[in-house]
């Protein structure tokens, strides 16, 4: 470190430096959050609540006491669901950057006693001086923090709409179970109805013991499908009481059924290019590449100049006057040339970079995906409620006339019975994807995540 101090050999007189204050402040609340809540408005006409909202607690008791639907569903988990949240707290992290960027360091003053050996005179230096470097790169510096402010804005508003579709997902998921699960207890009880029946029949010597074993089997075979549902169901909620944010002793109940596929299939094929355009990751991971660069050319500067600062240097000689004169402090940058911030920096840039482009790539194949989804599922689920459906009820009433009629076995009409359960299950499974993946689409063209998790494929 080299100081110059440059002394006036006259006797102390009047002067000023001129000297710049910069105090930093954190962005208010409404400079950070609320373009964050006007895009998540705008993209998917979600409004989120504080938790620190005093009527934000009482609305989410409001709504878990009734059974809730998906709407509430999704109001509850913005409201309730602490990850959301502690993204939303990286707001605050990234906006105390932001004000940092624009404080200067703290003053450095150095204070110098000197006094002749043979004890004749004394001198005193006091020097002081203000790192001015900083004041020159505050632009690079807020730039930087700017940028990554916007990045961790951006991240927020796609926790926001991802969390939404997460929900939507999960709640599929319950309705579908508790729709499997009603299925199955009917064609239980309907099993246990004809077991009890054979059961009266054979204990009156009126039926064979293949009969009554089969009937039985089917029963038990029921049974065990019961409790299969059951534990589903119970895995679901887990599922999405999870991103509610709601705990286990708290009751709920969700409510609704999976409504029957559209006649038509709607419109996907702008779903690629309205994904790319919409969306937010690469949205943050070019805040990324533009705070990488800033970081970069902040750190060239330091290159060549580590330090610069300026000052005034006061000085007393025994029994004179003070004497002052400007203090100029630069840096000589002879070992620490920033060779690892600008290597970091530039690693950044690069990171960044490819994974904008990989973020890209796998939003166009999540939109061929999701889209070849929506029609294999739609496909399915139109085929099995226009045709197979309705075969299969044509078959179980014509076994039951022939059963009646003697022409037709008890195994037959078994058989019949549990066809008609598979088509019944096979078709709430088909509802089940088709409207997961029209949630996805919906993620995406709202600016969602890029590629389906592992919980959002089957």
């Amino acid at each position: 470190m080299l100081a110059r101090r440059v002394l006036n050999s006259q006797a102390m007189r009047p002067s000023w430096i001129a000297a710049v204050l910069l105090v930093g402040c954190v962005p208010s609340r409404s400079t950070i959050f609320d373009p964050v809540n006007h895009e998540v408005q705008r993209r998917a006409g979600l409004d989120v609540l504080w938790p620190e909202e005093s009527r934000t607690s009482s609305a989410v008791d409001a709504l878990l006491a009734q059974p809730i639907d998906l709407d509430a569903a999704v109001r509850i988990s913005l409201a309730r669901n602490h990850r959301l949240q502690a993204r939303f707290d990286e707001l605050g992290i990234a906006a105390s950057q932001v004000a940092d960027a624009t404080v200067l360091p703290p003053l450095t003053a150095d204070a110098d006693y000197k006094r002749a050996v043979s004890g004749s005179g004394s001198e005193i230096e006091v020097t002081v001086v203000q790192d001015v470097l900083d004041l020159l790169q505050i632009g690079q510096r807020r730039g930087v923090a700017n940028a990554e402010l916007r990045g961790a804005q951006v991240r927020a508003i796609a926790a926001t709409v991802n969390l939404a579709a997460d929900v939507e997902m999960a709640f599929y998921e319950l309705i579908a179970s508790q729709q499997e699960l009603e299925l199955v207890q009917t064609s239980f009880e309907a099993a246990n109805a004809s077991a009890e029946l054979v059961e009266r029949q054979h204990d009156a010597g009126n039926t064979s013991d293949l009969a009554l074993a089969r009937e039985q089997e089917q029963r038990e075979r029921f049974r065990i499908e019961i409790g299969r549902a059951t534990q589903a169901i119970a895995e679901h909620r887990a599922r999405l009481a999870a991103l509610l944010g709601v705990d286990n002793d708290r009751p709920w109940t969700a409510t609704g059924r999976l409504a029957d596929p559209p006649a038509a299939l709607p419109a996907l094929d702008d779903l690629g290019a309205v994904a790319t355009s919409a969306n937010l990751d690469l949205e943050a991971l070019r805040a990324d590449v533009d705070a990488a660069a800033a970081r970069h050319s902040y750190a060239m500067v330091r290159t060549f100049i580590p330090e610069l600062g300026a000052g005034v240097a006061l000085a007393r000689r025994d029994a004179g006057g003070w004497e002052a004169g400007p203090a100029i402090r630069i840096g000589i940058p002879l070992f620490n040339q920033q060779q690892g911030p600008r290597a970091k920096a530039l690693a950044e840039q690069a990171r960044a970079s490819n994974e904008l482009a990989a973020t890209r790539t796998e939003v166009t194949q999540s939109a061929l995906t999701i889209r070849a989804r929506i029609e294999q599922a739609f496909a399915e689920a139109r085929q099995l409620v226009d045709v197979v459906m309705p075969l299969r009820k044509r078959v179980l009433e014509q076994t039951v006339l022939q059963y009646n009629a003697m022409n037709a076995s008890t195994f037959e009409l078994l058989i019949a019975r549990r066809d008609m359960v598979d088509v019944g299950r096979q078709y709430i499974d088909a509802l089940r994807n088709y409207w997961s993946a029209m949630a996805g689409a919906k993620a995406l063209r709202r600016g969602g995540r890029a590629m389906l998790t592992k919980d959002q494929t089957r």
